[in-house]
Order: structure tokens, then sequence, then C-alpha cells
């Protein structure tokens, strides 16, 4: 008699990163249930507003909407605009992505600090945060002096991609290496693309700032991890 077989997991990744996954997904419901006043709140006060971050008293913004009150009111959406998405597709995507890119970055760091998780997880999670503010701070100032809201992972998420193809370069290459600028500027062409055809196609703006932001504060956060490695093995 044959044993029976073990079926895999649905999400073959390590529980922090499908952890993660579910925490923009969960977050997503959340929002998607609370009252039509409330989500409105969400979104003000957590949805990138270069008019917002621009404006001041003496110079308002042409929609009319208030300046940021405090440093801390202009620096909590380039955090919180992670957690915030615009539909289900929307969300369900980053998700997607951020477990299939984080899955191989946990593993690395997991071979660099064997031993030390959580810290393993927590870099991984400051990588994508840095990423993320870094999207969101060029997002603010290729947007100067006003422009639409932008909300979602994916500035963060393009620090991943970054951080996965210089895995490949090994940690003796750095961001001038052939392969990286090829694969960067095809990044580039496509954030481009989608830009020019994202309204007609997917009824809505591809915030392409954001991802070029993410994608280069991904690739400088990644060099230093692998600057780490070399280190080690030193």
């Amino acid at each position: 008699m044959t044993p029976p077989t073990r079926q895999p997991p649905i999400i073959n990744a390590p529980w922090p990163v499908a952890g993660f996954a579910l925490v923009l997904v969960v977050a997503h419901l959340l929002i998607s249930l609370l009252p039509t006043r409330l989500q409105n709140a969400v979104f003000y006060f957590g949805a990138l507003f270069p008019e917002r971050f621009w404006s001041s008293s003496e110079a308002p913004s042409l929609a009319g909407l208030p300046p940021y009150s405090n440093a801390f009111e202009a620096f909590l959406p380039m955090v919180a605009s992670a957690f915030i998405h615009a539909d289900w597709m929307h969300v369900i995507l980053n998700a997607a992505f951020l477990v299939a890119l984080a899955k191989p970055l946990l593993e690395l760091m997991r071979t660099i600090w064997p031993g030390r998780e959580p810290g393993a997880s927590v870099l991984l999670l400051a990588l994508f945060l840095f990423a993320q503010v870094a999207s969101s701070l060029t997002f603010l100032a290729l947007s100067f002096p006003d422009g639409g809201p932008a909300v979602g992972a994916s500035g963060g998420i393009s620090g991943l991609l970054a951080a996965v193809l210089l895995i490949r370069e090994g940690p003796g290459r750095w961001l001038l290496s052939q392969r990286f600028l090829v694969a960067s500027s095809l990044f580039v062409i496509a954030n481009a693309v989608f830009a020019f055809i994202g309204p007609s196609l997917l009824g809505a703006n591809i915030a392409w700032q954001a991802h070029l932001g993410g994608y280069v504060g991904g690739a400088l956060s990644m060099r230093m991890v692998l600057w780490r490695m070399q280190l080690r093995r030193a």
C-alpha cells in the first residue's frame, strides 16, 4: 500500500513572506468594509497627495486641499500608502509579486545571518520599507507642485525586484554591471509603456515615478546587503 502523498501548500513561501502578503490583503479587506466616511479618512491620511506635500498656508494647492500640518503627517503616507490599494486586482497582483520576489531574498538573507531569525525577516522588511519611502519621495519630487494621489505597495515591490536582479550578479558585482544595467533599462522601458497604455488598458494611471524610485532604493539597499555578505566571506 502506497503512502498518501502530501500536497504542497497553496503558497509555497516562508511564513514571514506569506504573512506580509496576507497583511496587504487583509488591510484592503478591512478598509473595504469600513463605512464610506472612514474609507475617505483612511485615503485622506494614508495616500500620497503631492499637492498637500508641496502646498502651504501661503500657497494653497490647486485642488484646495490643506497642506500637511507637521512632519509626521507628511511622512506617514510614505509608508501607509503601501497598505492602501485601489481595488482587489491591485492588491492581489502586488501580494503575488511580493511572494515571488521576497521568497528568494529571505532565503539569501538567512544564509547571510544564519540562526539570527527574526533578524533576516526584519532586514527584508527594512529593505521593502526603505524602497517604499524612496518611491514616495521620488513620486513627490516628480509630481511638483501637484498631481494625483498614489497608493499601493508597488514602489517597495519594485525595490524587491531590483534586489532579486542584483542577486544574480553575486556579492562581488556592483550596480554598473552590464546585466543589471540591461535589466534596469528594460524595467524603465516597461514602466514608460505602462504609463502610456495604463489608463486605457487598466483604467487607471500608473505611478511610474514611484516604481523607478523604489527600484533605485531597493538596488542601493541590496548592494549594502551584498557588501555585508562579502565581509562575512572575507
